[in-house]
C-alpha cells in the first residue's frame, strides 16, 4: 500500500486535466476574490484535485496565490508578493517574497522574477501539469479604492 507521500508524487507528477473554466468570486472579505477549478488526472476520473487562485484586488503591487489541492492538503503553492514571510521549519530560514512550495515539505522557494498575473498562471499551470482549454481571465482589480475624508465638525 502507497504511503500518502508516494500518492501525492504520483499525483504531481501526471498530467493533469482542468474541467471547467474557472470564474473570479468575491470573498467574504470585499478585497479579495477567489477562483477554481476541479483537475483530474488524465485517464483517470478517479484521482482528482483542485486548482485555487486568489487575488487581493486593491493590493498594489499584485498579491495573487495559487494552489493545487489534493485529497484536502495543499501539495503545490505559489505565492505571489505575499503580504507576510513565510517560515521554513527545517531550513529555519524566512521568504519574504514570492516563493514556491511543495509536497511533502512545504518549504519556500524564493521566486525573484516579476511576471503579471498570466505568467505566473502559465509558470504554475506548467509546474503543476495542469492543461484546459478554458482560457483563464486576471482577477478583477479595483485599484486604490476610495478614500474617506473626516470631518472635525469646524
Amino acid at each position: 500500500m502507497q504511503s500518502f507521500d508516494e500518492v501525492v508524487a504520483e499525483f504531481l507528477s501526471r498530467p493533469k486535466l482542468m474541467l471547467h473554466q474557472p470564474k473570479w468570486q468575491q470573498k467574504a472579505h470585499p478585497d479579495f476574490a477567489a477562483a477554481g477549478a476541479k483537475v483530474v488526472v488524465s485517464g483517470s476520473n478517479a484521482i482528482v484535485g483542485r486548482l485555487v487562485m486568489t487575488a487581493h484586488v486593491l493590493r498594489v503591487p499584485r498579491k495573487y496565490g495559487f494552489a493545487l489541492i489534493f485529497r484536502r492538503k495543499r501539495v503545490l503553492a505559489l505565492d505571489v508578493n505575499p503580504g507576510r514571510s513565510h517560515r521554513n521549519l527545517l531550513t529555519k530560514g524566512a521568504v519574504s517574497e514570492t516563493h514556491w512550495q511543495c509536497w511533502p515539505a512545504m518549504e519556500a522557494e524564493a521566486d525573484g522574477r516579476d511576471l503579471m498575473f498570466a505568467g505566473w498562471l502559465n509558470c504554475f499551470l506548467l509546474r503543476a501539469r495542469i492543461s484546459g482549454r478554458f482560457p483563464i481571465k486576471p482577477p478583477p482589480h479595483r485599484g486604490q479604492g476610495v478614500q474617506l475624508r473626516l470631518f472635525n465638525g469646524d
